[in-house]
């Protein structure tokens, strides 16, 4: 799973949102962010794709470091600092994956 995640982070850092998507994520992928005062809950691949686009395209500008990293078989939950358009921020995040894609995203930021 640490394999997945790196790739994840270095998808990230191409900026390439449609690859990062139909690399990682199911077709039917959800996820749920919570970084602002309302909820972002998107599904699909396509409306993952417009969400990432805009967040690198926005809001990202780059990976800091790893505070903590966990997994099992079919999940990854991390702490991790990312550079904004703002500044660092941590973020919290957990992953459930099926067949080698993520199903489930969840995203925190603090």
């Amino acid at each position: 799973m640490k394999d997945f995640y790196d790739e994840q982070v270095a998808l990230l850092a191409e900026r390439n949102a449609d690859a990062l998507i139909d690399k990682h994520y199911a077709a039917d992928a959800e996820m749920v962010v919570l970084s602002g005062d309302e909820p972002i809950i998107v599904k699909g691949s396509e409306a993952l794709k417009t969400m990432f686009s805009g967040y690198l395209e926005h809001v990202y500008r780059g990976f800091i470091s790893t505070e903590k990293f966990a997994s099992t078989d079919d999940s990854i939950m991390f702490e991790a600092t990312i550079d904004t358009v703002t500044g660092p921020v941590r973020i919290y995040d957990a992953m459930l994956l099926r067949d080698g894609k993520i199903v489930k995203h969840y995203s925190g930021v603090k």
